[in-house]
C-alpha cells in the first residue's frame, strides 16, 4: 500500500531548532506527499504526537522513514514495536503504519553522499584558519548548585513525553524560586524505561518518575525545596545513599 504521508524520524537531540527546521523543510520539498519530521529524542514533539497529527489531518497510511548515516541499530529495533503500541490506542484503528529501510543500507546513497562531498571539496574549511580550542572561557568551572536533576530524554521516555517534562521543570523549578539552586540536564537512556518520564536527584541519589503536573509540582515543593522524599513518586534510590557505609568500603 504507498502511503499518504510520511513521518520522518531522526536521533539528534542537540541539533538546534533552526537546523532542524531547515532539515524538515527541505525534506518536505523533496516529497509530494504531506511529512513531518520529528525526533526519537530531545525536547520537542514526541513521535505519538506527531502520529496524532498527521491521523488528525485525515491520513490513513503512514510511512515512518528513520533519517541518518547511519541511524542507530537500536532504535531501528524498537522503533516497530514502539508504532505497533500507539497503533493500539483508541482511535488509530483506521491508521496503516510501516517502517522504511535504513538509508545506509542502500549503496547508491552512500555512493552519491561521497560523490557529493567530493564535489564541494574546494568549498571545505581549511582548519589552518581555525583557532585551536577546546572549549569556552569559563568552562572549567562548575555552576554552584544544591541539586543536579538529570532528566531522561532518551526515546522511551521521548514517548512519555519527557520532553515536556524537561521544561516544565525548568519552569516550575523558577516558580517556586529556586531555579539557581539546580543544575539541569538532559540526558539519554538511564535504564528505567518503562517507569519513565523520570529525572535522578544528586547527590541525594534518587530518582522519581513525574508523570504529571501534579507529580512534578510535589517533586519540586517536597523534596528539592523541603528537603523530604516523596516515597509515592520514588522508583530506585542509588546504592550509595542505601548504604553509604557499605558503598564507601565497595570502592576503598
Amino acid at each position: 500500500m504507498q502511503p499518504d504521508a510520511i513521518l520522518f524520524v531522526i536521533s539528534l537531540a542537540n541539533l538546534s531548532a533552526r537546523r532542524f527546521a531547515t532539515v524538515a523543510n527541505g525534506l518536505a520539498a523533496a516529497t509530494a506527499l504531506p511529512s513531518r519530521l520529528v525526533r526519537l529524542e530531545g525536547t520537542d514533539q514526541n513521535l505519538p504526537q506527531a502520529l496524532d497529527a498527521l491521523r488528525d489531518e485525515g491520513h490513513t497510511s503512514i510511512l515512518v522513514q528513520p533519517i541518518g548515516l547511519p541511524f542507530p541499530e537500536s532504535l531501528i529495533a524498537w522503533l516497530p514495536g514502539a508504532l505497533a503500541t500507539w497503533s493500539l490506542l483508541p482511535g488509530n484503528d483506521d491508521v496503516t503504519l510501516s517502517v522504511g529501510s535504513e538509508a545506509s543500507d542502500d549503496p547508491a546513497l552512500l555512493s552519491h553522499f561521497v560523490t557529493t562531498a567530493l564535489e564541494n571539496a574546494d568549498n571545505a574549511t581549511p582548519v589552518a584558519k581555525a583557532k585551536p580550542s577546546l572549549g569556552k572561557p569559563g568552562w572549567q568551572n562548575p555552576p554552584d548548585f544544591r541539586h543536579h536533576l538529570l532528566v531522561c530524554t532518551g526515546p522511551r521516555c521521548h514517548y512519555r513525553d519527557a520532553a515536556s517534562l524537561l521544561h516544565a521543570l525548568k519552569d516550575e523549578t523558577n516558580r517556586q524560586g529556586i531555579a539557581s539552586q539546580c543544575l539541569t540536564a538532559r540526558t539519554g537512556c538511564l535504564f528505567p524505561c518503562n517507569q519513565g518520564p523520570m529525572v535522578a536527584l544528586y547527590p541525594k541519589g534518587e530518582w522519581y518518575r513525574l508523570a504529571d503536573k501534579t507529580a512534578l509540582a510535589r517533586f519540586v515543593s517536597e523534596v528539592l525545596v523541603q528537603g523530604q522524599t516523596a516515597h509515592d513518586l520514588l522508583i530506585h534510590t542509588a546504592k550509595a545513599a542505601r548504604q553509604p557505609a557499605l558503598s564507601t568500603k565497595d570502592n576503598s
